[in-house]
């Protein structure tokens, strides 16, 4: 998972200084975008199981949010040697998402937020909504070991529009799976005149030029891991020679101590001359 820790800290320092905007109707305010989807639970698999990926998509603004579509896809495998794209050229039927509702293709989700039309609104009865998509992996898909993680990168793309009272506008906000090292280097070396911290006008958040990208923000990616389980004879091995040191621990204890345990004193005793016996008999008869 370092990789995910790295491309985490890398997207926070792109974005970093960064002024907020006036007020809760900026749709390009990084606190109103750092709010939008909520990861709450990723999952952490053995190959060939399945488990839920859990987030929270809401409403941060002062108005409602309508015609809300997510996009949710898995893109990238990796790990600390290697990182291989999941595109056409990936020779693998899994992972996938295989959720039934909303309908999945494959490894991408196209999710029609707050119902029919779309619609996420400033209530606190409609303002958010908690997603669950189901990931299932395969026995021989590509996974890390007992000792090496694996990570799965997933994407979002959002698409919505909003009336802050200036009119309706349609909008659109992607993580960073969806844009080149080209792409992001231009949009985050290449700012252009008036860029500062934050400015509207330009369409940047700190250290990163949306105009370039072609979105109006920037979402989190987020992933889940598939490794090979650690075995469990080895615990159950150990619980064994700990309780096996443990009695013989007390059968010395009690030869030391004669008259404590007379019983389990004559019983062990008894035991270690027929041990002897055993030993001895395949000796004597060699020589």
């Amino acid at each position: 998972m370092r990789r995910v820790v790295a491309l985490s800290l890398a997207f926070l320092v792109a974005l970093l200084p960064v002024v907020r905007a006036a007020g809760p109707d900026d749709v390009w305010d990084i606190g109103n975008q750092n709010e939008i989807i909520d990861i709450m639970e990723t999952p952490q698999l053995a190959p060939g199981e399945s488990g839920e990926l859990v987030f929270n998509i809401s409403n941060p603004y002062g108005h409602p949010m309508d015609n809300v579509v997510l996009n949710v896809s898995i893109y990238r495998y990796a790990t600390i040697e290697e990182t291989a794209p999941l595109d056409s050229t990936w020779g693998w039927s899994f992972p996938k998402i295989v959720s039934a509702s909303p309908s999945c293709n494959w490894r991408e989700c196209r999710v029609l937020m707050g119902g029919a039309q779309g619609h996420l609104g400033i209530n606190a009865t409609d303002e958010y909504i908690v997603q669950r998509l189901t990931i299932a992996t395969s026995k021989d898909m590509p996974h890390g070991s007992v000792f090496a993680q694996s990570s799965y990168f997933i994407r979002f793309w959002l698409e919505f529009t909003f009336d802050n009272g200036t009119g309706s506008s349609s909008y659109v906000m992607a993580s960073r799976g969806y844009f080149t090292d080209e792409q992001w280097t231009e949009a985050t070396t290449t700012l252009g005149l008036g860029c500062g911290p934050y400015n509207s006008t330009n369409r940047c958040l700190g250290n990163v030029n949306l105009t370039r990208l072609g979105v109006d923000g920037v979402l989190p990616d987020t992933a889940f891991g598939v490794k090979e389980p650690i075995p469990i004879w080895p615990f159950y091995g150990l619980l064994v020679m700990t309780g096996l040191f443990l009695v013989l621990a007390f059968l010395f204890w009690v030869e030391e101590n004669p008259g404590r345990y007379p019983r389990t004193e004559r019983t062990w005793l008894t035991f270690k001359g027929r041990l002897r016996r055993l030993v001895r008999s395949p000796l004597r008869k060699k020589v």
